[in-house]
């Protein structure tokens, strides 16, 4: 048994443990914004409908969850929570139609920053609410992204209004 003052051995192993996790949050990232503009790309050039395609793309995924997670062999809903399944379904399919519209009408950039505006709330509410470990680090984060939030309000989302259109044509 050890004390609770010393050290294990393994302590700084444990991050290696993690690291494939990470490998794997950073591709799947990166998979979602490579979505996220092919999306754009075909909605601006062939000019399909936002919710036709939507459903195609959710279709399959359905059936994959439906096959994979076998939900008729679990325990059914009960009752009462039959009308809010539907109601978050019918929210959901709202959102998606509304994100797609949103994604063709502002561009790909301000699509993706629009989906992070909660994650500068929250740490809005981490740094003024939080504990107050790290809070320079909390601080930095809340200033990059309110920093962020302003030049892209201000058009730098667009190549041609970035005052680094110079550097980069």
């Amino acid at each position: 048994m050890m004390s609770p003052n010393q050290v294990s051995e393994d302590r700084g192993s444990s991050q290696f443990r993690h690291t494939p996790l990470q490998i794997i949050h950073i591709i799947g990232n990166f998979l979602r914004i490579w979505s996220v503009y092919s999306l754009y790309r075909y909605l601006s050039q062939t000019g399909a409908s936002v919710a036709l395609v939507i459903f195609s793309c959710l279709v399959p995924s359905s059936i994959l969850f439906l096959i994979l997670q076998k939900p008729w062999k679990g325990r059914p809903l009960a009752n009462t929570q039959v009308v809010p399944s539907i109601i978050n379904g019918g929210i959901t399919a709202l959102y998606f139609i509304l994100w797609g519209k949103g994604l063709r009408s502002c561009g790909p950039h301000r699509a993706i920053l629009a989906e992070y505006s909660g994650a500068v709330l929250g740490v809005l509410s981490a740094v003024l609410y939080g504990r107050r470990g790290n809070v320079w680090k909390k601080v930095g984060g809340l200033v990059a992204m309110l920093a962020s939030f302003y030049f892209l309000s201000q058009g730098w989302a667009m190549a041609t209004y970035s005052p680094f259109y110079i550097l980069i044509y």
